[in-house]
């Protein structure tokens, strides 16, 4: 038979030694690997802060060109309107202009203000003409200047006069100094 002797008192404290050492060895393992976790939680915390403020800066950079995009957009439309006009107005023009040409041709006028022609917009509608300009009568002939009307103008005894360039004095006998180049 197999006699196993009873562990004795420093046996059973190795085995606990060993015991409590392999414990400690595994807390010790959990440990690590709780700190590594914990360690990759925080990476990632700080990495998808980091990515949503990187996100919130790219929307508020998009909102920025989709704005000035839209302002560009309303320049171009309104210079877009700018010239429609300006065609229509001038395709306006040069069918007055062609009106008229086909008006004189067509209705010679009799010296009255009122043209009626079938040129017109409305038919029926007389246009009222603009009469010519009488020329100007000369104002001599309006209101003669008398000479004796006309006073000097006195100036005082201490008047003195400025000291300033004027015509006269350029043409004084003073040469220039002539420099050299």
């Amino acid at each position: 038979m197999n006699e196993s002797k009873p562990p004795t008192g420093s046996q059973r404290l190795a085995s606990e030694i060993q015991l409590a050492c392999i414990r400690v060895a595994k807390a010790e393992s959990s440990l690590g690997s709780a700190r590594e976790q914990s360690c990759v939680a925080k990476r990632r915390r700080k990495e998808a802060k980091q990515a949503a403020r990187l996100a919130r800066k790219q929307v508020k950079q998009a909102k920025a060109d989709l704005r000035e995009a839209k302002q560009v957009l309303l320049a171009a439309e309104e210079r877009l309107a700018l010239t429609k006009r300006c065609a229509k107005a001038h395709e306006a023009t040069k069918a007055a202009v062609a009106r008229r040409g086909k008006r004189r041709e067509t209705a010679p006028t009799h010296g009255n203000l009122l043209d009626v022609s079938a040129a017109t917009s409305a038919p029926g509608r007389a246009k009222k003409r603009q009469p010519k300009p009488q020329p100007l009568e000369p104002v001599a002939a309006i209101r003669p200047v008398e000479a004796e009307a006309r006073q000097p103008i006195a100036s005082p005894q201490d008047f003195e006069t400025p000291a300033t360039t004027t015509a006269s004095s350029l043409e004084s006998d003073v040469p220039f100094p002539e420099t050299s180049t």
